[in-house]
């Protein structure tokens, strides 16, 4: 049983998702929040047996945002992923959120089932973002690095040992696949594409799809 809370200060979006995860047996809503502050406050105040392993966190909240009451919740919590939602596609709050400790980014157009998979696959070890967001994070990653690195170092190749499927997949993961996605790319099971990110990521030795992207990028792995 996955347990989830929800942080949405517009009442009808959040009482749509929490319409949305009813239906799911294996998903259960164990909190629902209209602020930063009263999420931060309930939160801590819930027993370790109702602790959500999962919140949807909205990024424009009022007074305390969505990334401010992140950073607070990973700093008490720091097992509870969270997954942020927003209207917008915005790259310096994409990246910021990444770095307040967020593991995933979908926008609140997506359709119901993509946010009840990516709770899913945040739960299996993956990184959640709708493929308009991982673009823009890729594209700001670029930047970032083509800002911050000499030139003559930006094309330095390292082994990391990593095989071509390997290769294969860790694309994908830049370009904001997912495990079913890239699994019906490759012709190859979900549970084989866990398998291969996992061992990505220990080569890497990194823990999350952001820095695996940030990784693959800064050192021309792809």
């Amino acid at each position: 049983m996955i347990r989830l809370a929800v942080v949405e200060d517009t009442p009808a979006l959040r009482k749509r998702i929490e319409e949305t995860f009813s239906f799911y047996k294996e998903i259960r809503l164990v909190a629902s929040y209209a602020s930063g502050e009263a999420a931060i406050d309930g939160i801590r105040k819930l027993p370790p047996s109702k602790l959500p392993d999962v919140i949807l966190m909205d990024i424009m909240l009022p007074h305390m945002s969505g990334i401010e009451t992140t950073i607070a919740i990973k700093e008490m919590f720091p097992e509870i992923e969270i997954i942020m939602i927003t209207v917008f596609e915005d790259d310096q709050k994409i990246f910021q959120s990444i770095q307040a400790g967020a593991s995933g980014y979908l926008l609140k157009d997506d359709a119901p089932d993509k946010i009840v998979e990516a709770v899913r696959e945040l739960i299996k070890g993956g990184a959640p973002m709708s493929r308009s967001v991982a673009k823009k994070m890729l594209d700001f990653t670029r930047k970032q690095i083509d800002a911050s690195e000499p030139a003559a170092e930006k094309f330095i190749s390292v082994d990391f040992t990593l095989s071509d499927r390997e290769r294969e997949l860790l694309l994908g993961l830049v370009q904001g696949g997912t495990y079913r996605s890239l699994a019906k790319q490759f012709f190859i099971s979900p549970l084989t594409v866990k398998t291969h990110i996992k061992k990505i990521y220990k080569k890497l030795h990194v823990h999350s799809r952001s820095n695996a992207v940030r990784v693959a990028l800064e050192k021309n792995l792809i």
